[in-house]
């Protein structure tokens, strides 16, 4: 037995040196050779060593040191060059003629692209009556492990466009036929255009395939990015894509396991089955997200909540370029909401929507000031607009095709914004390409009712509503504006107005149509006294602080708006008056012959916005006091100083009931 044993380690000893004998016989030149004429035949460029590679017979394969491929890319447009790399095959699975890669490890890949090609090429169209053959499952060799590190891409388009990609490195284990093979990438990138970054960062993948013809399943898979520089903020690293399931190579069918992208501020979990070619996909979707912290990686900053919450549940269809979000579940801190929305991706858009919400408060939603764009806003000369393009540069109309087609269906229990309530809205919204109409627009303001419909032409920035209020207590309204309940009363409003323009001057100044405000059992608590040393009033102190009718129909022409006849009536006054006010200038001027007591009081208001003026004509005065018995003419001055004193007086307990009047068309008015 000893003796078989010497002769079969004494033959393999033979063999061994028969082996390492003949590799130093092999011309490795004559290798080279045969390697750069296939490459060449097959890719149309050889692949070059700078030296010849090195065989190894235990194991058997190869070194070899620097080697390109390509030439210069600038003139070939693609070329690859290595530092060095090495490959080993399995010796017991040679011997059986099976080729088995046991290892093989590229050093410092460098693949260089420089296209001319346009991003429109031409792609020719695939028969889609013949049947798909998924690719085979066999493999040429099996590979065990693959290791390829320190790499690098740089793709140069003749646009400017630059990307690059280093510290490449990739894993690939066990790449057998009908096995699982694990898969671990890892890169960092630089996406930029005419020197400028698109976005930057660090990308990590891992995930274990098999492909079983014509099956291929992905467990595991994971994608990490890790941005830097760019479009998506520092702040939403890392941003995380993790998913499993199946796709049929040969029906191009997929099962969605599960999907899930998710980021600090929030995740988005999808699940469900589908096609890949065409497109289409069918199963749920959930989201859970924090909106402020969101809005913030879009430098937004919004007031914070105890909640901070956004929760989404539906079903999802996408076939066709449409997208169906149905039974939608979602709560918005403490609002819940569901509804229905479809969306046709295609050209133009349309947007299907119908919701039900409970209440919305606003206030909570909105940007907070910026205060260095109010400094700002602060330091325009009066009465520039924010738009310096004179409105004749502006282009009108032109493509819509950007503008949606839009079926909107919304019924809120209110929207809130600081103290002021809207309830019970409903709206119907419906047009196509920017020319849109408002139909069934109801709501619940201050007690009262609204009733609101309109016609929005986007393109020709023109816009028309015709609105009937109703019931609206006028105090609550004032109050719920952040002003004091100065008049109080039940208010009604039937208008019809029609504005054109991209800013706040240009609607203002664009300002036409008609309209009828009326406002009953009014009380303005500001005139429940007069004063008592009036001469001519004694014993009379009071007049009256409550009037059963206030109406003022008004027309409004290019941003000028004219009230008349203003009509004020009530046992004990009666006022009739006329005003006048202009949106461009920001100015009021109104007058009033006011009958109390037994004379006609002439009133008069005029002045800027910001700081309108109130009180008894002058000439009322002075006209009084020569009108005074002889009796008091001796008392002349004092009659004169009471008589003006009085005056004044008058017009200070108007201005208080007209501040709360005036506080309530402002409003009203967007000021």
């Amino acid at each position: 037995m000893k003796r078989v044993l010497f002769w079969v380690l004494g033959i393999i000893v033979l063999l061994m040196a028969a082996g390492v004998f003949a590799l130093s016989r092999i011309d490795t030149q004559f290798v080279i050779r045969e390697i750069a004429e296939a490459t060449a035949k097959a890719t149309g460029h050889p692949l070059v060593f700078s030296s010849a590679p090195q065989l190894s017979l235990l194991p058997p394969g190869v070194i070899f040191s620097e080697a390109s491929w390509g030439g210069d890319a600038r003139k070939t447009g693609m070329a690859l060059s290595l530092r060095g790399g090495m490959a080993e095959l399995e010796l017991m699975p040679l011997l059986s003629g099976k080729i088995v890669i046991r290892e093989i490890r590229l050093d410092e890949p460098l693949l260089e692209v420089h296209t001319m090609q346009t991003a429109s090429e031409h792609v020719a169209s695939q028969d889609e009556s013949a049947v798909r053959q998924p690719p085979s499952d066999s493999l040429p060799v099996e590979l065990r492990h693959l290791r390829l590190q320190n790499g690098s891409l740089r793709f140069t388009h003749s646009d400017g466009s630059h990307y690059a990609i280093s510290g490449l490195d990739v894993t690939v284990n066990n790449l057998r036929r009908r096995e699982e093979a694990s898969l671990q990438c890892s890169f960092a990138f630089d996406l930029s255009q005419n020197g400028q970054c698109i976005l930057a960062g660090q990308f990590d993948a891992a995930g274990l395939l098999r492909y079983y013809a014509p099956h291929l399943t992905f467990r595991q898979v994971r994608f990490s990015l890790r941005p830097e520089a760019g479009l998506i903020p520092g702040q939403a690293a890392p941003l995380t894509l993790a998913c499993e399931g199946a796709i049929d190579l040969q029906t191009m069918a997929m099962r969605l396991a599960s999907c899930s992208l998710s980021l600090p501020q929030g995740r988005l979990d999808l699940e469900g089955q589908g096609s890949c070619s065409p497109l289409a996909f069918t199963g749920k979707l959930h989201l859970d997200g924090a909106p402020r912290k969101i809005a913030a990686l879009a430098g937004l900053n919004i007031k914070g909540h105890s909640k901070d919450t956004l929760r989404l549940q539906c079903a999802v269809e996408y076939a066709s370029d449409s997208l169906h979000l149905r039974q939608m579940a979602i709560q918005l801190d403490d609002t819940p909401a569901r509804g229905d929305v479809s969306l046709h991706l295609g050209s133009p858009m349309a947007v299907t929507l119908a919701l039900q919400s409970g209440m919305v408060h606003l206030d909570q939603y909105l940007p907070l000031p910026d205060q260095k764009k109010a400094v700002q806003q602060s330091m325009r000369p009066a009465g520039q607009s924010p738009d310096p393009a004179p409105r004749g540069s502006r282009k009108v109309g032109g493509d819509t095709d950007f503008l949606p087609d839009l079926d909107v269906r919304m019924a809120l229990a209110g929207i809130q914004y600081n103290k002021l309530t809207v309830k019970d809205i409903s709206v119907i919204l419906k047009g196509s390409r920017g020319r849109y109409t408002l139909t069934g627009g109801k709501a619940s303001l201050a007690g009262g009712s609204l009733k609101a419909s309109g016609e929005a032409d986007l393109p020709a920035e023109s816009y028309r509503i015709k609105a009937i209020a109703a019931g609206v207590q006028t105090g609550a309204l004032l109050e719920a504006m952040g002003q004091t309940r100065a008049v109080e009363g039940v208010a009604a409003l039937d208008t019809e107005l029609h504005v054109h323009g991209s800013t706040a001057a240009e609607l203002q100044a664009s300002l036409n149509g008609t309209g009828v405000l009326e406002a009953r059992d009014v009380q303005l608590k500001a005139l429940s006294v007069l004063p008592s040393d009036m001469p001519g009033l004694t014993g009379k102190n009071s007049v009256p602080d409550r009037f059963e009718l206030v109406r003022i129909p008004f027309t409004a022409c290019n941003g000028e708006i004219t009230a008349q006849p203003v009509t004020v009536t009530s046992s004990g006054l009666n006022a009739q008056g006329r005003a006048h006010v202009s949106l461009p200038r920001q100015y009021l001027n109104a007058t009033a012959q006011v009958r109390a007591l037994g004379m006609n009081i002439p009133v008069v208001a005029q002045g800027p916005f910001s700081n309108i003026t109130y009180g008894v004509e002058p000439r009322f005065a002075l006209d009084m006091a020569r009108k005074l018995p002889e009796a008091l003419l001796d008392a002349g001055g004092t009659a004169r100083d009471g008589a003006q004193g009085a005056g004044q007086n008058a017009g200070d307990a108007l201005k208080k009931g007209l501040d709360g009047a005036g506080g309530l068309i402002r409003g009203l008015l967007g000021r």
